[in-house]
């Protein structure tokens, strides 16, 4: 809970705001008040989806979808407005802390608890799956523990089951470690998936951990979840065979909610749930923030810090009329940054801030793009093109600074001291609207990948151009063009203006549909792509999964070869040396011919995650065996060199990055290596203070290496040279994401979360 600032409204329709309660790419959450007394959450969309109509319709669909929800253990909608000038959704207020926090605060609930609470869920489930919908985001930040028992919230991302479903257009909604196999996997998912989710939050609230934990990030959770059996060794014996039936791989083996409350709780949920439920330092907790949030009266307004596009109040006729809301823009002071250095802490003025435009209306996604929401992993397998994104997990980022509308003025050279990183040239918040994929830069222009296409200048961070319709989701580059498909076209983008140069219209030669499905790399020649087959006048049935290659000269397609029936949905490309190459989550690296497609050659890499493989001019560095790292030669696959660890140690390389002869990379020790590209051979070894990521690769200024850390470590600066640690940068705030970077060879370009921050590589 924080307090409002002055970009905040005094109220949104009858309810006076009392405090924020968190943020997301939808809008705001606040507690607020009734004049009657009563305590709600309400939920606020940004006004900018306010404007979308498509957005509109959803967003109403599911405010009655969520009012349909009546179960004793739910948040109930106690009011909404879905025609207003800035829709709103008002639940009632849950006096108590999530799972999530209850647990780190006070550690594992003991066992009574744990059947309490799973008994309370599973028939809250019961009436999600009543009113027609499936939850899709079970998980211990969305469950609320009160004192008479517990509370299953968040109903924004669950949807209809007989209606227009997220598998039709292949948007899968979860968190990796709590998503269920069929759900990680992009088939359809039933109500026996929100059972499976319960079963790993109860993992946790007995363990304080889930069933798949893995530290090498989400991407490893996401295959635990699929192929792995769940840890339940630390569960208590009474326990284990219900959970375990909860985890069962086959959704039919799943004991439905009635039958869980019933191997839960024999003597009835109510029983149970009796005064006490929960352990006593919980319970005292509970009942101080209950006493806090309702002696709340004067809102308490903190310094402004005002997001680019927010709202704030205009005076004594705001929200004059119930179910309206007047919106203004916030003019607040710039609120304070900071970063820390590793060996040494260093506190920094607030970095200059660039507009960054009115943030996007969501734009439509491609048809398999996969959001792992609430913080979780994204995977956007457009058909098969895997697109790894991580969304905010928990909204714990700092606040950005308020924008000034003035480009950074040079700063004064000036020597630090060692140890300590360089202020940021500027910083580009993009409200939480980023996937994890690094930033695209081209030139004097960066594409920051997420809902909307936006070019931003590398020196000053000021947009210079947008193009709101379009998706930058796996951005590609080539002849001072920027590609992005926009639902079934391909189009080309000029870096500098944002003009539309180049346009393939989704037909081959014949008129058949050929419709892009995922981008996989492009060169002088061609845009690679999967791309689905359709004859021309048959709509169902027909449709031929392949690769395509595109021309870049005359915009038609110069090939399309089909893939196996059975080809993995996860893929992550490049094109090298005339050909394309594509790693997929079923173990091959394969490469294809350039001019006509044929398959070349294929390498086994052992690892069904699909992350990029790097190449030089005459070989490839990917994953081999699950742990390992190999090189193989680009004319013909054969394997040059593998790095394997033990098995038992269960840590896997990262994804590599070659260049002037040298991979590096992480084999997954708190650590960073640089191997012989023609060997092997490890070069040299500098000890990090925490992990790398296992998402994204390292990138290369000069003689520094910036190594990207994994939950929220920071940006580890590394000099080759001597390969010692020069410096960490990193921001407060409590995230838990990864770091992703790019560069345009003199600046660095490091993405945390919704902001990016530009940084000189001294």
């Amino acid at each position: 809970m924080e307090p409002l600032d002055v970009t905040d409204p005094e109220a949104v329709g009858p309810y006076r705001l009392l405090a924020r309660l968190g943020a997301g790419g939808m809008g705001r959450v606040y507690l607020a008040r009734s004049a009657g007394g009563r305590t709600v959450a309400v939920k606020v969309v940004r006004p900018e989806l306010a404007e979308d109509q498509e957005f509109r319709s959803r967003f109403a669909r599911e405010v009655e979808a969520a009012r349909a929800v009546d179960g004793a253990y739910t948040a109930p909608v106690v009011d909404a407005d879905q025609d207003g000038p800035v829709p709103w959704l008002a639940t009632a207020y849950v006096l108590g802390p999530s799972l999530t926090d209850a647990v780190l605060a006070h550690g594992p609930l003991p066992e009574d608890s744990v059947r309490a609470l799973g008994a309370g869920l599973a028939q809250a489930l019961a009436a999600v799956h009543r009113a027609g919908l499936v939850h899709r985001d079970l998980k211990p930040s969305n469950v609320l523990l009160a004192a008479d028992g517990p509370r299953l919230i968040d109903f924004g991302i669950a949807r209809a089951m007989e209606g227009d479903n997220l598998t039709r257009t292949g948007i899968v909604v979860g968190s990796p470690g709590y998503m269920s196999p069929e759900q990680a996997s992009g088939l359809p998912i039933g109500p026996a998936g929100d059972v499976f989710s319960l079963g790993s939050v109860l993992v946790y609230a007995a363990t304080g951990e889930g069933p798949f934990e893995s530290a090498s990030g989400p991407a490893a959770q996401l295959y635990k979840v699929v192929h792995d059996q769940p840890g339940l060794d630390a569960l208590p014996a009474a326990l284990r065979p219900v959970v375990a039936a909860c985890l069962a791989k086959d959704p039919a083996r799943r004991p439905s909610p009635e039958e869980l409350t019933e191997l839960l709780a024999p003597e009835g949920t109510a029983a149970v749930l009796r005064d006490g439920w929960l352990p006593a330092p919980v319970t005292g907790a509970l009942a101080q923030h209950a006493a806090k949030v309702m002696d709340m009266e004067t809102p308490a307004r903190g310094s402004a810090v005002a997001p680019s596009g927010g709202y704030s109040p205009t005076g004594a006729d705001h929200a004059a009329v119930p179910g309206t809301m007047q919106l203004g823009r916030g003019t607040g002071p710039q609120g304070p940054q900071s970063v820390h250095a590793a060996p040494t802490s260093y506190s920094l003025q607030a970095p200059q801030t660039v507009p960054s435009g009115q943030p996007a209306p969501a734009a439509k996604p491609s048809r398999r793009a996969f959001l792992f929401g609430g913080g979780a992993l994204a995977v956007a397998a457009v058909g098969g093109g895997a697109v790894w994104a991580l969304t905010p997990r928990q909204n714990h980022y700092p606040p950005a600074p308020t924008p000034t509308g003035t480009a950074p003025q040079p700063a004064p050279k000036q020597s630090r001291p060692a140890g300590v990183p360089p202020q940021p040239l500027w910083t580009y918040d993009a409200q939480g609207h980023l996937t994890s994929l690094p930033p695209l830069v081209i030139g004097g222009v960066l594409c920051p990948q997420g809902e909307s296409l936006v070019a931003l200048d590398t020196v000053t961070g000021k947009q210079k151009w947008a193009r709101r319709d379009v998706p930058a989701i796996r951005l590609l580059t080539t002849k001072g063009l920027v590609f992005a498909q926009a639902d079934t076209q391909l189009i080309g983008f000029t870096a500098d203006s944002g003009v539309p140069r180049w346009q393939f219209a989704g037909k081959d030669p014949k008129g058949d549909s050929l419709t892009p499905d995922g981008l996989l790399g492009a060169d002088d020649h061609a845009v690679y792509m999967l791309a689905n087959l359709s004859p021309a006048g048959v709509m169902f049935g027909s449709m031929t999964s392949g690769v395509a290659a595109i021309s870049l000269d005359n915009q038609q397609e110069i090939w399309f070869q089909e893939r196996k029936k059975d080809a993995s949905v996860f893929v992550a490309g490049l094109a090298a040396a005339g050909n394309v190459y594509y790693t997929d989550s079923s173990n091959n690296l394969v490469a294809r011919n350039g001019k006509d497609g044929t398959q070349i050659w294929y390498a086994d890499t052992g690892s069904p995650a699909a992350f990029p493989a790097s190449a030089d001019d005459t070989q490839a560095y990917c994953l081999t065996e699950r742990t390992g790292l190999q090189a193989v030669r680009l004319s013909d696959g054969k394997q040059q060199w593998k790095i394997t660890v033990p098995a038992d140690e269960k840590r896997m390389f990262t994804p590599p990055f070659a260049a002037k002869g040298v991979v590096y990379g992480s084999d997954g020790t708190p650590s960073v290596c640089g191997w012989d590209a023609a060997t092997g051979k490890e070069l040299w070894r500098c000890a990090l203070p925490k992990n790398v990521s296992a998402l994204t690769a390292p990138v290369l200024v000069k003689d520094t290496l910036f190594v990207p850390g994994s939950f929220g470590a920071g940006v580890f600066a590394v000099d080759v040279k001597s390969a010692s640690l020069r410096w960490t940068f990193s921001v407060q705030g409590g995230s838990a994401d990864d770091w992703y970077l790019s560069t345009d060879g003199e600046r660095l370009f490091a993405q945390f979360g919704p902001h990016i921050y530009a940084l000189p590589p001294e």
